[in-house]
């Protein structure tokens, strides 16, 4: 390729990184400056074999399955992937495109370095959790007990209700508003918070779902004596990756996590497994608490539903949160349904294309 082509001259002034592969002659015939310095090469003299050694195990499969749909069907290639060229990772954003130019099919192509960009997310994305994991731990211990103080203001205040002394019947009734205030402070705060980040624009990346849910399930963990519940995860794969909007999608986890934690008795069992198989990967989070009655079970994911139950603790519902929860899933195209039995427990399902 000529350097008088104005588009080689951006190219070789660029820290982002350009290539042209050819099919038909399987080899490299453009590396710009940046991309030759990344690689450690003073030449185009490298296989494809050679940069696929570079790439993360756990991405090769997927680049090479995007490179395959390029050439044979889409034409395109625009995806993120973890790359060791000499000492230190990065995280590179390949695009390329597929075309044909005197009758040579190439790849051409264009790579950004964001390692940057991906350690912020990361940040982000476990803050994220953290904070999900904390709202969820706020909603079952702080709004129970406040909640309990209420129902025994309610029921203090038709005790005393002939007492002649009307400090105590005040004094009863502050308690009982000020709970009662206290309560709605904390659930208006949850669902807010809930209800925004779910309608969010749905932004997906590649995700590692072991490790996310791992994140979340220690969270959980480390709270257990606060939570009076025992908690158990596992997984049949080391790894799982899948595309979807993580903020949002554990957002789903962590609301399921909470209602389990609403309906299970104090010593219960809650477990979260997830599945991988060769099409889907199926999360299941069980719990072996009150389950869902069966006239609520019909109408459980409608919206403003009347399923929306009081937890054991005194935990209050808007009968929004199942169908948001059920929104998110459909809009990773995804599907969720549950089984339960009353008394014995309740378990619900999410499964996701991969």
């Amino acid at each position: 390729m000529t350097t008088s082509n104005p588009f080689v001259s951006f190219a070789e002034r660029s820290d982002d990184l350009f290539f042209i592969y050819n099919l038909q002659e399987s080899k490299f015939t453009y590396m710009n400056a940046a991309c030759l310095a990344l690689l450690g090469l003073s030449s185009i003299d490298i296989s494809k074999e050679q940069i696929l050694e570079t790439i993360h195990a756990d991405d090769r499969s997927y680049l090479l399955s995007s490179l395959s749909d390029c050439i044979h069907g889409e034409g395109t290639i625009n995806l993120e992937c973890r790359m060791k060229p000499l000492k230190e990772q990065l995280w590179l954003r390949i695009k390329a495109y597929r075309i044909t130019e005197e009758g040579e099919n190439l790849i051409v192509g264009q790579a950004e370095d964001i390692s940057v960009y991906k350690e912020n997310m990361e940040n982000l994305n476990n803050h994220n959790i953290k904070k999900n994991t904390i709202l969820t731990v706020v909603t079952h211990d702080l709004a129970g007990p406040i909640a309990t103080i209420q129902n025994l203001s309610d029921l203090l205040s038709k005790e005393t209700a002939a007492y002649t002394n009307p400090n105590v019947n005040q004094y009863v009734d502050l308690i009982s508003k000020i709970s009662k205030s206290s309560i709605r402070l904390i659930r208006d705060f949850v669902d807010r918070e809930f209800r925004e980040s779910a309608d969010l624009r749905l932004m997906k990346t590649r995700v590692e779902l072991v490790e996310k849910t791992r994140l979340a399930a220690e969270d959980i963990l480390a709270m257990q004596l606060e939570l009076r519940t025992n908690f158990s995860w596992a997984s049949n794969k080391n790894s799982i990756y899948i595309d979807l909007d993580e903020d949002k999608f554990m957002q789903v986890i962590n609301n399921l996590l909470s209602n389990a934690l609403k309906f299970t008795r104090d010593g219960g069992n809650i477990h979260l497994e997830i599945t991988d198989t060769d099409t889907h990967v199926i999360i299941s989070i069980a719990d072996d608490g009150i389950g869902i009655p069966t006239k609520y079970q019909a109408t459980l994911f409608d919206k403003f539903t009347d399923a929306g139950r009081t937890g054991l603790n005194g935990e209050h519902s808007t009968g929004l949160g199942m169908y948001i929860i059920k929104s998110i899933v459909e809009w990773h195209a995804g599907k969720i349904w549950f089984e339960t039995e009353e008394n014995k427990g309740t378990t619900f399902y999410i499964q996701l294309p991969k």
